[in-house]
């Protein structure tokens, strides 16, 4: 048993698919495949099951994935506290991100701190990316939720409000607020339903028994903010993440604020180790809420 298997494993069970996991490495898929199986001959067991859908982790995987990436976040730490001046100069960090614009000059700051250190990004809604942490198979994300999550270590950073999108031809257009009573009867284009942001809504409006419909549900902001961009309907978004688009214009909603916290989430017994503990440290530090 290697570093260089310990890596290829950690990079299927993270990507799910040997070609994606040679890619993230910059290593031909062959030596991926052959990494693996030195590794499964090592351990003495099968770790990886190929199916329709992609790579499934057997038991002993799922067993062995959290410890693998403690050892290889723990070396990092290691080396990290050799090095003058403590800092990463290489390394690996999976980030799970569900809101760009909070997140990107997080990750600005970071790569020019540490500029070694291999960073993969996946885009998804927060509860996609609670589940990702919790399978160990990205190393911390930064998620919308109404409360930290209780099983994994969450730092708050700051907090957002939920407004209503709208386009250059709408009545609304150049409102600061709307009326609770106003959203009744508009027809809005909707996030998924996974999407934190949409539950915020329509959790806000339930409690002054108002429903709105989703005269039609897109998989991402952007397409949401292009739809409205379109005039097929309105829109909702969180105030920090509604960008410089001249085409859109945000209104807020009057006495039924509808506000969560954006958290940096990481697993425990990984929170103070190697680049977890470095991107941890910059992005408290760049909002104030570093302890």
């Amino acid at each position: 048993m290697n570093f260089a298997q310990l890596r290829a494993f950690q990079a299927i069970a993270t990507h799910r698919t040997f070609s994606e996991a040679a890619q993230a490495l910059g290593v031909s898929q062959p030596a991926i495949t052959q990494h693996v199986k030195a590794l499964e001959e090592s351990v003495g067991a099968r770790l990886f099951l190929r199916t329709g859908a992609g790579i499934e982790l057997t038991a002993d995987a799922r067993d062995l994935l959290p410890r693998v990436r403690q050892v290889m976040l723990m070396l990092d730490d290691i080396g990290a506290r050799m090095d003058e001046g403590r800092a990463l100069s290489t390394g690996y960090l999976a980030l799970g991100l569900c809101a760009p614009y909070v997140a990107m000059p997080i990750l600005e700051r970071f790569a020019a701190l540490h500029p070694g250190v291999r960073l993969d990004v996946r885009l998804e809604n927060s509860s996609v990316l609670l589940d990702l942490v919790a399978q160990h198979r990205v190393d911390a994300a930064i998620a919308t939720l109404e409360a930290p999550h209780p099983d994994l270590a969450c730092d708050r950073l700051l907090s957002q409000e939920v407004m209503v999108l709208v386009h250059d031809t709408h009545p609304w257009w150049g409102r600061r607020e709307v009326a609770l009573e106003e959203l009744r009867d508009q027809r809005f284009v909707l996030r998924e339903a996974g999407s934190m942001t949409r539950h915020l809504f329509e959790a806000a409006l339930a409690k002054h028994g108002i429903a709105v419909s989703a005269h039609l549900v897109l998989g991402s902001r952007e397409a949401v903010k292009e739809a409205v961009a379109a005039k097929i309907g309105l829109g909702i978004v969180l105030n920090r993440e509604l960008g410089c688009d001249p085409r859109l214009h945000a209104v807020a909603i009057a006495g039924a604020p509808a506000r969560a916290d954006e958290y940096l989430v990481t697993r425990r017994e990984t929170r103070h180790l190697g680049t977890v503990a470095a991107f941890a440290a910059v992005a408290t530090t760049m909002f104030g809420t570093a302890p």
